[in-house]
């Protein structure tokens, strides 16, 4: 068996790092595997080096395909024992996009959670098959240089990383943390954001209007000021100073519309962080392993979306996730009050079950599930 694994994976973008993973598992693994990139905006040249030797190899002999790409790149051909894609949506029923026919041309449509099995064998697609995202658990066993935020020191710190759209819900995350806590409680919120296509500037412009309007909506204070201040990072940072922000941090929160994986949620579990997430999609599949977190329940509601990155997606024929800021406010407050109980415990704790959960999806394990699954 040799594998042409076709994706994205020279973007900076979560969608590049799943790919490289994938790849590095099944590699891991003893699978004879060549990599092929698609340019989708623009090439990134920090390319893990050991896909720098794949993609030298020949295609010659490939037997499987794997197409890791959006769905509209999607290339249907019989040349190949098994033509496969691996797709990540968030959201629900997608019968009424393009996308779902191109997805009906692959042998077998592979995804990274249960949520979003389901949802395409309801809308039509039968072979579909679960694998997660594997990860390299070296990574989250290293120790980095410490952050120096000087006013969130010696505080509780609730922090979010990732993209600032609308279906990252980031505005939820403001509301909950405004609302629950008063600001003579020792606790912060530090907001780690980036927007494709936007300066640090520009960046830190929307999310400041963002925090002042939610701030104004919720009517607490007099004045605006009567409001802690939140600490904004909208610069953007390299990747080992995001693990040194997931080794600073206490809390991750995120409760998204949808996550077909969410790596800043896995990360921040495998670093040792309390996880406060949307009980759907990737997060739910790797979090019901992780004692220390909590699962944000809700419902389905029609997508709402301004800011989609293409025009046939996220619109009002589909479903994401709504989450209960009840729920988010009282996870929260959990969190605090057990690392106030003992920090050191509720420190240790984490690190020792964030680890023992990371190891369920070490390259090794997903890779021979990849292993497996092609040779069905």
């Amino acid at each position: 068996m040799k594998v042409l694994y076709i994706a994205h994976y020279k973007e900076s973008s979560g969608w590049a790092n799943a790919a490289t993973e994938q790849i590095l598992a099944l590699d891991a693994v003893g699978v004879d595997v060549v990599c092929r990139n698609i340019t989708l905006t623009q090439d990134k040249q920090d390319v893990h080096p050991r896909l720098r030797e794949l993609e030298s190899k020949s295609t010659a002999g490939c037997t499987h395909c794997i197409q890791h790409v959006l769905p509209h790149h999607l290339v249907g051909t019989d040349h190949f024992e098994k033509n496969i894609t691996f797709t990540e949506l968030e959201s629900t029923s997608i019968k009424d996009v393009s996308w779902l026919e191109h997805l009906k041309m692959m042998d077998e449509v592979w995804v990274p959670n249960r949520n979003l099995r389901d949802s395409l064998k309801e809308d039509g697609i039968s072979k579909v098959n679960v694998i997660h995202h594997p990860c390299d658990i070296e990574r989250y066993k290293r120790k980095y240089p410490p952050i120096n935020i000087p006013q969130a020191d010696g505080k509780f710190k609730f922090y979010y990383i990732g993209d600032l759209n609308d279906r990252k819900n980031i505005e939820s995350i403001i509301r909950c943390f405004h609302s629950e806590f008063n600001p003579s409680e020792p606790v912060t919120l530090i907001l780690k954001v980036r927007k494709f296509g936007h300066s640090s500037d520009q960046v830190k412009h929307i999310i400041d209007q963002k925090i002042l309007k939610v701030k104004n909506s919720l009517r607490m204070y007099n004045s605006i000021n009567g409001y802690g201040k939140d600490i904004v990072i909208a610069d953007d940072i390299s990747n080992e100073n995001i693990c040194s922000l997931h080794q600073y941090g206490d809390c991750f929160v995120s409760p998204t519309h949808g996550e077909a994986w969410s790596i800043p949620a896995f990360d921040a579990m495998a670093f040792g962080s309390f996880v406060i997430a949307s009980d759907y999609g990737g997060p739910r599949d790797f979090l019901s392993h992780y004692a220390n977190s909590a699962r944000v329940r809700g419902q389905l509601s029609i997508c709402k979306c301004s800011d989609a990155a293409f025009p046939n997606i996220f619109t009002g024929r589909e479903y994401w996730f709504q989450p209960c800021e009840k729920e988010v406010r009282s996870s929260m407050r959990y969190a605090y009050n057990r690392y106030q109980e003992n920090p050191i415990s509720f420190e240790k704790e984490c690190k020792q079950l964030g680890m023992q959960t990371a190891n369920r999806f070490t390259y090794e394990v997903i890779g021979n599930k990849m292993k497996d699954q092609l040779s069905e």
